[in-house]
């Protein structure tokens, strides 16, 4: 399958959203949230912050980024992979998401099409488990444990919350199967997105 570079991601995948989600399309006014908060501050992320996975399925999408998803006691983790089974009886359409950053208002980056199904078979063999929570800010960071809630207001030592990142019991295994998916993205020949929306067949409701 090909790969979609800078492209105005919001506009795409909500006409990817509107042509195989019947149900529960408001959905993606939390995944358009989610993705337009990235991109505002995407000079102050690595890009690991700024990957998502995103699928839409009959009845509603999901916006999750990718570490997270390979981190076993997570909820990206459980929403991802709950959906294996009925990925046999109903069209899931999965994508990876480079937000790159804001562009005329914007919201640009990079889209990858990929097969839901062998994608949550990959994610059940390679994903580790958690040791805890890592928290930054603008000035400072620091841990946590994976059951407290995270704080994202003013820190009052160390200013503005960035993000919140889960810290894998073996980070060396979790750097491997990033790599391996980022690798897998650079070798995909580019595509037209206007291309790939047309021959998605339109879901009947």
């Amino acid at each position: 399958m090909p790969k979609f570079v800078e492209i105005d991601l919001l506009d795409n995948l909500e006409k990817i959203m509107k042509k195989n989600t019947q149900s529960y399309q408001g959905d993606f006014s939390y995944d358009r949230k989610e993705l337009e908060e990235v991109a505002a501050k995407a000079d102050t992320l690595p890009l690991r912050e700024r990957t998502y996975l995103w699928m839409s399925r009959r009845c509603g999408t999901w916006c999750l980024k990718e570490r997270r998803v390979y981190l076993k006691v997570t909820a990206a983790h459980h929403i991802w992979t709950y959906y294996y089974g009925d990925g046999r009886s109903e069209r899931i359409l999965a994508y990876a998401v480079e937000v790159t950053g804001l562009e005329d208002g914007k919201v640009t980056g990079n889209l990858y099409p990929f097969d839901y199904r062998e994608h949550v078979e990959y994610v059940k063999k390679m994903s580790v488990s958690v040791e805890k929570v890592r928290v930054v800010y603008e000035k400072g960071e620091y841990y946590q444990k994976v059951d407290d809630r995270i704080r994202k207001e003013e820190h009052k030592i160390f200013g503005k919350f960035l993000y919140s990142e889960y810290v894998p019991s073996d980070s060396v295994a979790l750097e491997t199967v990033l790599r391996q998916e980022e690798r897998k993205r650079r070798k995909m020949r580019r595509g037209k997105i206007e291309n790939h929306i047309r021959n998605i067949r339109k879901n009947a409701a």
